[in-house]
């Protein structure tokens, strides 16, 4: 086996609700108050049901191969060649999805925090911590992420508490004004952020130690993830109201800038920034060691270390290059990402547990034929 390391059931948790928060927590609220209005926050919490229905059938899988990575389970399932042809889908899928998020972090410091410096700055500088991480290994990334996380429990929590006197009931009124079908269409946006992207976590479901808890880890970290998106959104339209949400690039964090206590304790959206720069860090190096430990299964390598640094040339220019600025981002994020992500996530998946089933039972009633009872 190319990981020798082990995951612990709790901080498999962490991983997926970072892994949930992540990119979402500064962007989502924009999205669904653009497509849902005042009834964004509707969406959000509903899909936190549809985001179970997709951990399920991801457990499914898990349970028909616990020790295998999602590529191992491709070649497993549907034989060499058309096992290596899923993989490569499923690896350019999170490649883009690497890239994507780095791209986020870059645009997010250059437009709020650091001005006037070079997007492509910042890029290498993420990228080279996330090598770092990677090198490490998957035990050490995931410790620090559970010593990192009653860190962005705290600042969540604080920031919540400092906006209830900012809040505004008559900003979600009317409840359903716009009819039932903006919800829905908000829904499904939001299912290609985050939650299908949380196949990616295949790659390290294999090493998870309490191979009987790990489904509950990920219903649980699913859960504490969506709860959260759901909060931000409520809050977003709740401070700022839908025209206004809908019109920024970063609600979140402009929810911090609202904060204001005796004319003293005043622009603490370094809250928000913080709780970002932490989620995004951990599911870009966590995807960026699933696309390296599957590549390196892919091609069956012994070692999928030297990997690490020629793809972060790969990933730095896809950054800079695929998608130039935050309107194709956005439009890509409207668009695109959803099925696209539903393709790869969800049907191909679906595919995988229906030839796996098939195959079991077929072995099953193989060695029953070749090794009968008496």
């Amino acid at each position: 086996m190319l990981e020798k390391g082990k995951v612990a059931a709790g901080e498999f948790s962490i991983i997926v609700f970072t892994h949930t928060v992540g990119t979402a927590i500064i962007s989502l609220p924009a999205l669904l108050a653009a497509i849902a209005k005042q009834d964004a926050w509707i969406a959000a919490a509903i899909t936190i049901l549809s985001g179970l229905l997709i951990i399920f059938v991801y457990n499914q899988l898990i349970s028909l191969y616990p020790s295998m990575t999602y590529v191992e389970m491709n070649e497993k399932i549907l034989g060499k060649w058309f096992g290596k042809l899923a993989s490569v889908l499923y690896l350019i899928y999170v490649l883009i999805i690497i890239s994507g998020g780095y791209r986020a972090i870059g645009d997010f410091f250059t437009t709020q925090i650091m001005i006037e410096t070079p997007i492509q700055v910042i890029i290498i500088l993420i990228v080279l911590t996330s090598v770092i991480g990677v090198r490490l290994g998957l035990e050490v990334i995931c410790r620090t992420a559970l010593i990192f996380f009653p860190w962005v429990i705290l600042l969540l929590s604080m920031l919540f508490l400092l906006l209830i006197p900012q809040l505004k009931f008559e900003n979600i009124q009317p409840i359903f004004g716009e009819g039932i079908k903006p919800i829905i269409s908000g829904s499904y946006h939001h299912l290609g952020i985050p939650y299908l992207q949380l196949l990616i976590l295949l790659m390290v479901s294999p090493f998870v130690a309490e191979k009987s808890d790990i489904k509950k880890s990920f219903y649980k970290g699913t859960v504490m993830g969506g709860f959260t998106l759901s909060l931000i959104v409520l809050f977003s339209i709740l401070v700022l109201g839908p025209e206004f949400t809908s019109r920024q690039a970063y609600p979140t964090y402009v929810l911090g800038q609202t904060i204001s206590i005796g004319k003293f304790f005043e622009r603490v959206e370094v809250i928000v920034a913080i709780t970002w720069v932490f989620t995004i860090y951990f599911k870009v190096t966590i995807s960026y060691y699933a696309l390296t430990l599957g590549l390196a299964q892919l091609f069956e390598l012994k070692n999928y270390q030297i990997l690490i640094f020629p793809l972060s040339f790969l990933i730095v220019s896809l950054s800079i290059f695929l998608l130039p600025n935050v309107s194709s981002i956005n439009y890509f994020n409207a668009n695109t990402l959803t099925p696209y992500s539903l393709t790869i996530c969800f049907i191909l998946p679906l595919l995988l547990i229906l030839v796996g089933k098939i195959r079991k039972k077929q072995s099953s009633a193989s060695n029953t034929t070749n090794h009968p009872s008496g």
